[in-house]
C-alpha cells in the first residue's frame, strides 16, 4: 500500500500517524456536543458536516466504527484565534481540507470508500443546501466536522504519542477513515 504518511507530509501536513477506528473513544461526545450548540463558530444548523446535520451521536459513532482504517494529520501555524480572527481561520481550514482531499486523491487509487473529517464546517459551497434541505452538492468533497462527530482530535493525537503545539502554534487536525478492498462490511 501506499505510504499515506508520506504523501500527507508532501501535501504540506507536519506529521501523520495511522489509527485503528475501531478504538475511536466517544466518551467526550456530550461535552463537543454542548460545544457545538454554543455554536461559537456559527456554523451549527447550517452545514450537512456539522451538528445536527451529521445526525445523533450515536448516528456518528456508528458510521465512524465501520471503517477499518485511519490516518489522523496534523498543522501547525503561529497562533491563531478562530474567535479574534475568524477569517483566518477558515482560510486556514480551507487550505487544510485542500490538503486532506489531496491525501484522499491517493488514497483513491486503493478504495472510494473514504471519509473525510476535518477542523471545522465544509467550505466548500459559499450556501451549503442543508438549510434548503437538499442534499449536498459535493459529498465526495465534503469535509465533515471532527468534533461534530464525536471525537476529541486531541485525544486522539495524544494516544499516537505525538507531541501537540507549543505556546507559540496552533495545531490543526484532519482525518481520513477508509476500507480496503478485503475489509468486511
Amino acid at each position: 500500500m501506499t505510504d499515506l504518511i508520506a504523501v500527507a507530509e508532501g501535501a504540506g501536513f507536519h506529521k501523520a500517524c495511522y489509527f485503528d477506528p475501531q478504538k475511536l473513544n466517544f466518551d467526550d461526545a456530550d461535552i463537543l456536543r454542548d460545544a457545538c450548540r454554543a455554536n461559537d463558530c456559527g456554523m451549527y444548523g447550517k452545514y450537512w458536516t456539522c451538528p445536527p446535520g451529521v445526525g445523533t451521536p450515536e448516528e456518528c459513532s456508528k458510521h465512524l466504527l465501520r471503517y477499518h482504517h485511519g490516518i489522523v494529520m496534523q498543522f501547525l501555524t503561529e497562533p491563531v484565534s478562530c474567535s479574534l480572527n475568524p477569517d483566518l481561520f477558515n482560510e486556514i481550514s480551507r487550505s487544510i481540507n485542500e490538503m486532506t482531499r489531496a491525501v484522499r486523491d491517493v488514497l483513491e487509487e486503493i478504495t472510494d470508500d473514504i471519509m473525510m473529517l476535518g477542523m471545522s464546517a465544509c467550505s466548500l459551497c459559499k450556501e451549503c443546501t442543508y438549510l434548503d434541505g437538499k442534499k449536498c452538492r459535493f459529498p465526495h468533497d465534503m469535509v465533515a466536522c471532527i468534533s461534530g462527530h464525536c471525537v476529541n482530535v486531541y485525544r486522539l493525537w495524544d494516544s499516537t504519542g505525538n507531541r501537540r503545539a507549543n505556546l507559540d502554534e496552533t495545531d490543526f487536525y484532519t482525518m481520513l477513515l477508509w476500507n480496503g478492498p478485503s475489509d468486511k462490511q
